[in-house]
């Protein structure tokens, strides 16, 4: 299959890794490790930078761009770095996000035996929470989107020990936690309508009804790449929602394949215009790895049907999400 070319809208090399990334408002916000912070506008201009300091767990920003929130060293600050901060202790590893209102935010942080999840408001005032067990003990966590205004998923992750997901439903005077049927899975991606989940793992991609829990369609990773699933060459990343029917399988190596959920089949490759499909000797060099890549990394969604993704640690590239799904 030859892989399409997905047009770019706008291309940005920052001054550091983008080792999280968030939109911001119309435009996106890239952050180190470190915390060194790039602002860039809905055309990847370069509008400020800042430092956050400390090393950074996690970030998150409101919708309408005006309030973060960042993990870092221990602590949880909220607020417009540069002016008015707050800060809370936080146990071990956290992850934050920001619910739709603006008005409150999903705080969660490991404590070594259990992860509590919290929802607080941006002077730290804690309205409801809930623990879950840490079956692995000090595991990563993270908290990621769901359609649902009132919701959202908790994935807590501990390498080869195991990973395991939760959804987390903000029921007013406390939060209700169901844990997601399938071990061993990556971050869970719900669909708009909330009653489909699409999980995967090293092997297969897996689209469950919810809350039922049952097994509709399945693809296997063999079925997307045989040769490599038989001798473990490049194996599965993260899953992005596309438009309509279709989801974005990337994998180890930069590739990125596009999945129809009606068939469980793949039907495309794509690439980012520049960004072609390589062998892994050619982009990083001092290596005889003949086996195809590129330097995609991972994506974000951003206003307007847009689509960020970083390429080669600090490479920003803009897109159009109707572009990365079929015609």
């Amino acid at each position: 299959m030859t892989a399409r070319e997905v047009p770019v809208l706008a291309t940005a090399t920052i001054g550091h890794r983008a080792y999280h990334l968030c939109a911001r408002g119309d435009g996106f916000v890239a952050v180190s490790a470190d915390g060194d912070a790039t602002v860039l506008d809905g055309e990847l201009r370069v509008v400020g930078t800042l430092k956050l300091g400390g090393r950074v767990g996690d970030v998150a920003i409101t919708p309408d761009g005006t309030t973060w929130a960042w993990a870092a060293d221990g602590r949880l600050w909220l607020g417009e770095p540069g002016g008015q901060v707050t800060a809370a202790p936080l146990a071990h590893e956290a992850s934050c996000r920001w619910l739709p209102s603006g008005q409150e935010v999903w705080v969660a942080a490991g404590t070594g035996d259990e992860v509590r999840v919290e929802i607080r408001d941006p002077d730290h005032h804690v309205r409801a929470t809930v623990t879950v067990p840490d079956e692995f003990g000090g595991a990563m966590v993270l908290l990621c989107a769901h359609p649902a205004d009132d919701a959202a998923v908790l994935w807590v992750a501990a390498g080869q020990d195991g990973q395991e997901a939760w959804l987390l439903t903000d029921g007013g005077a406390g939060i209700r936690a169901e844990r997601l049927p399938v071990d061993e899975c990556r971050p869970p991606l719900f669909l708009p309508d909330g009653r489909s989940v699409v999980l995967c793992d090293d092997d297969r991609m897996v689209l469950l009804s919810w809350p039922d829990g049952s097994e509709p369609r399945t693809l296997t990773w063999a079925e997307v790449d045989q040769e490599a699933a038989k001798d473990y060459r490049d194996g599965p990343g993260e899953v992005i929602r596309l438009t309509g029917d279709h989801v974005a399988w990337t994998t180890g190596n930069g590739r990125i394949r596009v999945v129809d959920l009606t068939t469980m089949t793949v039907v495309d490759e794509i690439v980012l215009a520049g960004h072609p499909v390589r062998t892994v000797a050619e982009l990083y060099g001092g290596s005889e790895d003949r086996n195809p890549c590129t330097d995609f990394e991972y994506a974000v969604h951003g206003a307007g049907g847009t689509v960020l993704s970083v390429h080669g640690q600090d490479t920003l590239v803009l897109s159009a999400l109707r572009d990365w799904s079929p015609a």
